[in-house]
């Protein structure tokens, strides 16, 4: 809900916390530990801030390397000629060769019964309508328009060619249903860019060389130009050696000036929701510098140690975060040194020369070996029976996709999970989607409860139990969440960072 000027705040204590709580007056009821009376927010502050940022971020210097284990990571080189790298490399080469071959042979055989089953349609269509319509000539292409300086007038269509027309929509909807309900289809045939990608996106995460930046960005429903939750996921090799699980450094900011900003009509509300630590809270300036020290310090190589690791911007359907990072003043590595596509990824020899950034998209790699239906990121974490909970959390959300990722390009869990049985996923895919049409949304029991009781109304005043008289007591204040970490209100980037590392 939008409040605007100044937020009223009322004192309450913190679970887990002796620190004052400030608490926000609106409906949302959002918990901020340390907030000041003195910070505003509201749409109008939030774009005046927004128009500044470029200007403030030319000035700030980036501050990791001053913490003694970041700067001890840059010294780290990649070993590629290990044995341990050399049996896994041979190991992934030997899987991408075997799905090569099951994927070509699945498409020969699924192009045939295709094709079958559109020489039936179009016999039982000649059968019945003498011959096959023409094929459009129009197909793709706008209506033809003859402009006039005073009006527009529309190529006049004779009643023949508009009964052409509906046959011919008609012949194509027909062979479009059969395409649609064949199965499977080989999206990512051998040979095309399709499975290009897939590979090479195994390749780059199985060698253990690559980190990954996971980004997601939450937006307020009724204006897509503010931005209220930046999520940050981050995956580095050089912190996973020896790691059993693997780690990953996570965060999630709120900016202060779109703090009582609330999606409820469109998008389900979960700011208050990040699961793994505290909720980052800063004015917009300190997030974009937040922000740029990160990507500064993993998406930048410094050292010719650093040269050797490789680097990826992981999201799903990243580039559009990337652009909203970009319209808040965070300098992303320029478009020229990015490569979306993979075809630049190279595991064969150490060089000293930087590598590209790679684009790796999990809704991308979704697409491309499954299709175009089914591809958001709750579905496809059911689908691979990823445990999950309140998505529309942008650090929930970055997390979740970087270990997406992670599951989609393991080949061990691949195997698992079937994935390259592609009738077998096509049928769960199908499956899914069916269900979602007819089964109701599930909502946490947790959260269902929370809410219940906090719209029930409270009694101001208690009795005391040995006299029997009543005494006013100021009922307590209930947010609608459950065990979360709750927010933490931090006037500068560096001091948030740091905090995260106190643990």
């Amino acid at each position: 809900m939008y409040t605007g000027g100044n937020i009223k705040l009322r004192g309450q204590e913190a679970a887990f916390s002796s620190v004052p709580v400030r608490m926000n007056s609106g409906a949302s009821g959002h918990r901020v530990r340390g907030l000041p009376h003195s910070v505003r927010s509201g749409i109008g502050l939030y774009k005046s801030a927004c128009s500044t940022s470029n200007k403030v971020a030319k000035k700030r210097k980036s501050w990791i390397d001053e913490f003694d284990h970041f700067a001890r990571l840059r010294s780290i080189s990649w070993d590629h000629s290990s044995e341990a790298n050399s049996s896994l490399k041979k190991m992934i080469e030997e899987y991408l060769k075997k799905i090569q071959a099951q994927y070509g042979e699945l498409n020969a055989i699924s192009t045939v019964e295709l094709n079958e089953k559109l020489d039936i349609v179009k016999e039982k269509w000649v059968e019945e309508h003498g011959s096959l319509p023409e094929p459009s000539k129009t197909k793709g292409k706008k209506e033809k328009v003859q402009k006039n300086e005073t009006y527009k007038k529309t190529e006049m269509v004779t009643p023949e060619e508009d009964a052409k027309k509906k046959v011919q929509k008609e012949y194509e909807a027909k062979l479009r249903q059969i395409k649609d309900d064949h199965r499977p289809m080989v999206y990512a045939n051998p040979g095309t860019t399709n499975f290009d990608y897939l590979c090479n996106s195994i390749r780059l995460m199985t060698a253990r060389k690559t980190i990954c930046f996971s980004l997601d960005v939450e937006a307020y429903e009724f204006d897509n130009d503010v931005v209220t939750e930046i999520g940050i996921a981050i995956y580095d090799p050089r912190e996973n050696v020896h790691s059993l699980v693997p780690m990953t450094r996570n965060y999630h900011l709120i900016i202060s000036e779109a703090l009582p900003l609330r999606n409820k009509k469109y998008v389900c509300d979960f700011k208050d929701c990040f699961l793994l630590g505290e909720s980052l809270v800063m004015s917009l300036h300190e997030c974009v510098e937040f922000v740029q020290s990160l990507v500064d310090f993993y998406m930048r190589s410094q050292t010719p140690e650093d040269k050797s690791w490789s680097r990826a911007f992981v999201g799903h359907n990243v580039l559009g975060d990337l652009r909203w990072m970009k319209n808040l003043g965070v300098k992303i590595p320029e478009e020229e040194i990015m490569d979306h596509s993979l075809h630049k990824v190279n595991l064969e020899t150490e060089s000293n020369k930087t590598e590209p950034i790679f684009i790796l998209d999990t809704e991308k790699l979704y697409r491309f070996c499954y299709g175009n239906k089914g591809g958001n990121l709750g579905r496809l974490l059911r689908l691979f029976k990823i445990p999950h909970a309140f998505l529309h959390n942008a650090g929930n959300d970055s997390h979740y996709t970087l270990k997406l990722l992670m599951h989609m390009c393991d080949v061990n869990f691949r195997k698992q999970a079937g994935m390259d049985n592609l009738l077998e996923m096509s049928n769960k895919i199908r499956q899914w989607i069916d269900r979602e049409k007819q089964e109701p949304k599930v909502l946490p029991m947790s959260y269902a409860l929370s809410v219940v009781d906090a719209t029930k109304k409270r009694p101001a005043t208690t009795t005391r139990q040995d006299t029997k008289t009543p005494r006013k007591r100021q009922a307590k204040d209930l947010v609608p969440q459950t065990e979360f970490g709750g927010s933490q209100y931090f006037v500068n980037a560096r001091d948030a960072f740091q905090s995260t590392l106190e643990m």
